[in-house]
């Protein structure tokens, strides 16, 4: 079923948390309505960077990924949050302070963001600062060895070794966020117990595969062309490939996905978790007929949803046409004006925050359970640059 229209509007409210001396007055979350989910939720948002360490399979002997934190926080006077890669290019940030205390609130809900090929999780900013305001914690690691920082530097990992890492970043990143996230962020709580899982392009890979899709590790060893692909002789390397599900991650939302013909035949249908597709139906990188169609059509979950874009790219789930300077986009995006920075697509500015509306709403209904937010997700769209289609 297809659906067509326009959005509406929110109202605030508060609650009393804890009892007594120990008694907390923090915002409820905002009733539900589509209004509400472009709007900046109740919270001050922080922002908080540092790295995750852990032992991979294969050849490595310990992984680091630096990781972005934004989370509901205390406002006061801190000092604005700086997003800067390698301290090379730098991102707005007008919307999160540095390092602030967080709310005094327990077992907040996570939210994981997986970046694209050559991509950094500093691009999850618009999501992260939206759900963060409305109460999520959401981390975003940088893929080590398939960065934009890899790119000007050493260059990438092989593809087999860059396959295999990423569903294991996001395990120990959901690790890292139950055993460590407080000793860094003092009285930062995280449910890590039932988490979200998106993400873009290769990212989507990584949201799939962390969900519980297994990829077809034989015929995509089969098709291995690189000089390195010994790596596929490792047993240790091949148990992994076998079973990337972290049965923590309880939804998921892939954005322009990748690698889809590459899933073993019927993983998709047995996905155990709703899945909130989200793609451009002008994606030139990961096309529709290649990836989002057969995406769909082999999930079979009875809460999935496809959100697309008539009118985008692939570069329309990332801010970077507006946030990068041309010459600077050009050189690490060519031909990006033909897949999402174009005068004739949706403009980023309107179409990432109609994305991070489903986001937002997709993840209080299915991880929250918060049912009231379920006829809006499947009802008129929340913004007209989007279309719906609701069940398979």
């Amino acid at each position: 079923m297809r659906v067509r229209g326009g959005w509406l509007v929110a109202l605030a409210a508060w609650t009393m948390i804890g009892c007594g001396d120990d008694a907390v007055i923090a915002p409820a979350p905002a009733p539900a309505s589509k209004e509400a989910l472009f709007e900046r939720g109740p919270h001050a948002v922080g922002f908080y960077e540092t790295e995750v360490s852990y032992d991979p399979v294969g050849p490595e002997t310990t992984r680091s990924l630096k990781l972005r934190v934004w989370y509901p926080a205390v406002a006061g006077g801190e000092a604005p949050a700086e997003y800067s890669v390698a301290g090379i290019i730098s991102l707005p940030a007008e919307g999160a302070i540095a390092s602030p205390a967080p709310i005094a609130q327990s077992d907040l809900p996570l939210a994981i963001y997986s970046h694209g090929f050559a991509g950094v999780g500093l691009l999850a900013y618009p999501y992260g600062e939206l759900m963060a305001s409305h109460g999520w914690v959401v981390m975003a690691p940088n893929h080590t060895g398939n960065t934009a920082v890899d790119a000007i530097g050493e260059g990438f990992d092989p593809i087999a070794s860059i396959t295999v890492n990423r569903p294991l970043d996001i395990t120990a990143v959901i690790d890292w966020a139950a055993q460590d996230v407080a000793g860094e962020i003092a009285g930062l709580s995280v449910a890590s117990e039932a988490v979200f899982m998106f993400g873009h392009s290769y990212g989507a890979y990584t949201t799939f595969a962390s969900g519980g899709v297994d990829l077809d590790v034989e015929g995509f060893a089969d098709g291995c062309t690189e000089p390195d692909c010994s790596i596929f002789a490792d047993p240790e390397v091949m148990a992994a490939y076998a079973d990337f599900g972290d049965s923590r991650i309880v939804a998921i939302a892939p954005q322009a996905p990748a690698v889809v013909p590459d899933y073993a035949d019927g993983s998709l249908a047995a996905l155990k978790v709703p899945t909130l597709l989200q793609s451009g139906r002008r994606d030139a990188t990961t096309t529709q007929t290649e990836q989002d169609q057969p995406a769909w059509e082999g999930l079979d979950h009875p809460d999935d949803l496809w959100v697309e874009l008539p009118d985008g790219g692939h570069l329309s789930f990332i801010s970077i046409c507006d946030d990068l300077e041309k010459g600077l986009l050009d050189a690490f995006q060519p031909g990006n004006e033909d897949d999402g920075c174009g005068e004739s697509f949706t403009p980023v500015a309107q179409a990432v925050p109609a994305l991070a509306a489903y986001l937002l709403a997709f993840a209080n209904l299915h991880v929250l359970g918060q049912e009231d937010w379920r006829p809006i997700l499947t009802g008129e769209p929340l913004d007209a640059s989007v279309e719906v289609t609701v069940g398979h």
